[in-house]
């Protein structure tokens, strides 16, 4: 009799639905396209220095939307005052590459170009300015 009841609990343990060990889920990283806050802004002109300048008083942020538009609205402290940059464009981005073009205040267009490096939710965005020796570097945090 105790074959039988091995037997039987055998039977009944094979039937028993088996749990699934738990499966790893990938958490999905943070979006590109969202509203960035500007922690600084420095400019590096190699010609001078190799050492950045950085600004002071840096505010404001720039949204990056899915669709290629951009909104920037950069503040800057100045001579005992706030100056303000504000820019509507597209962008556009390959690789680490990136390029934002946008109408300047004299209705003309122009086209700023640079690297990108997204990291833990800092955005470092490097453009070329000019003369060519001259960068800009702006850091920002995802909102």
């Amino acid at each position: 009799m105790s074959l039988l009841l091995v037997c039987s609990l055998a039977s009944a343990q094979a039937q028993k639905p088996t749990t699934k060990a738990p499966q790893y889920v990938a958490r999905p990283t943070p979006s590109f396209f969202t509203t960035y806050t500007y922690l600084s802004y420095s400019i590096v002109d190699k010609a001078t220095s190799p050492d950045p300048m950085p600004a002071r008083g840096v505010g404001g942020t720039l949204l990056l939307r899915p669709d290629g538009t951009y909104q920037k609205h950069l503040t800057l402290a100045m001579n005992g005052t706030t100056m303000p940059f504000d820019q509507d464009g597209r962008f556009t981005f390959t690789g680490n590459r990136i390029s934002f073009s946008y109408t300047d205040k004299k209705g003309q267009p122009r086209t700023d170009e640079g690297t990108f490096q997204l990291l833990n939710g800092v955005l470092t965005i490097t453009l070329q300015g000019y003369p060519a020796t001259n960068q800009s570097v702006y850091t920002l945090r995802q909102q």
